[in-house]
């Protein structure tokens, strides 16, 4: 399925045009408060009903509740407007509505030829939710994803306009989603030409833009919610890795957003990657595509940016929480990571991860960082 993509600023204002092409007369809005109200005043001649009932990390429960909330008022189709709770959350909705059956949806067992349209409008430059295929639901504070392909939204409008009044913290841990998602895409076992493509491009969009993006520029904006895009893009092939895997409960137990989350392992994990050599080719071809001499210079760079933006860890977890965020990881699923990780590896790896670069090694990665594409 090839999505229709609106690109711009001020494109949310023609969302009418996509809304006529895939044939949704009243849709049902996936969206908070603040951005119905910026909807309602972009595309004044849509009639819509509003669904808000969603949290930041979907309940399975929420996701009942929209889809009743659907059917009550005779949609013909969604819009989901915002982060990645609410793309996923519309995604679970269309699970259960084309799927009848709620036990069905989990289980990722829907019809092909199920037609309801959904039209994503990302509100961050991050999680690439737009993109894929994947919805994210949690059933008894268990993470289940729901993955079909009927769940690739038909349209979406990529608006940066709605991302000039994130707040900074958002912004910076939504940027680095999406660079971890393209650097993870491109060392996963399942990347393919196609995936390494787009990843290639989510990870020089962030790496070229961020810093303008975060002093205000309006054309950075753009290109990180292009890069964004092309995150999901590339995870919607390849998946993601264990980064992504090892985020989870560092977000729940230590209330990181989910992207500052990720980045605190990937350094960690580029670094124990050089010393195997299955995935050592990956990584010289990675390393030198970021335009880095050396397959070295990768994990320095990212702490760099990590030391730039103020997001280093603050203090190092006891040994109870490291152990129950080792204990947290299925390492049964980390069987797209480029390389075996034990639960001792992973517990390792949290501790480094949460160790602050000290002496002449953290001034060479605020180096690099500085000095990087200048």
């Amino acid at each position: 399925m090839v999505q229709k993509v609106l690109r711009g600023r001020g494109r949310l204002a023609r969302i009418a045009e996509l809304m006529d092409k895939l044939n949704i007369k009243k849709p049902l809005l996936v969206s908070g408060d603040h951005l119905a109200a910026v909807f309602a005043e972009k595309a004044p001649g849509v009639t819509f009903a509003h669904f808000k009932g969603y949290h930041p990390n979907p309940d399975y429960a929420d996701c009942a509740a929209g889809a009743a909330m659907y059917r009550e008022n005779g949609c013909d189709g969604l819009i989901s407007l915002g982060g990645g709770s609410a793309m996923d959350t519309a995604k679970a909705i269309k699970a259960m509505l084309i799927a009848q059956d709620e036990d069905k949806a989990l289980r990722s067992l829907l019809p092909e030829d199920a037609v309801l349209p959904h039209i994503a409008v990302p509100g961050t430059a991050g999680t690439g939710a737009e993109a894929t295929q994947i919805a994210v639901v949690y059933v008894n504070d268990q993470k289940v994803s729901i993955s079909h392909e009927a769940l690739m939204p038909e349209g979406v409008v990529l608006d940066a306009d709605l991302l000039d009044s994130l707040p900074e913290y958002h912004k910076k841990a939504c940027a680095l989603d999406a660079l971890c998602q393209g650097i993870e895409s491109w060392w996963a076992k399942a990347a393919n030409d196609e995936s390494q493509v787009h990843a290639y491009l989510a990870i020089i969009g962030v790496l070229d833009n961020i810093r303008a993006y975060l002093l205000g520029d309006a054309h950075a904006a753009e290109a990180m919610l292009e890069a964004a895009y092309r995150s999901g893009r590339a995870i919607s092939i390849s998946r993601t890795t264990a980064a992504h895997a090892m985020s989870y409960q560092i977000t729940k137990k230590l209330g990181l957003a989910h992207g500052h989350a990720c980045m605190l392992t990937l350094p960690v994990l580029w670094d124990k990657l050089i010393d195997h050599e299955d995935a050592l080719p990956a990584l010289k071809d990675l390393a030198s595509k970021m335009r880095l001499g050396s397959e070295y210079m990768g994990s320095r760079l990212l702490a760099g940016m990590l030391i730039d933006l103020g997001l280093e860890p603050e203090a190092m977890p006891d040994e109870a929480t490291l152990d129950a965020l080792a204990d947290s990881v299925d390492v049964s699923r980390l069987g797209n990571h480029p390389m075996p990780l034990t639960r001792d590896d992973l517990k390792k790896i949290y501790r480094r991860a949460f160790t602050r670069r000290a002496g002449a090694d953290r001034q060479v990665c605020i180096d690099l960082w500085n000095y990087y594409g200048k």
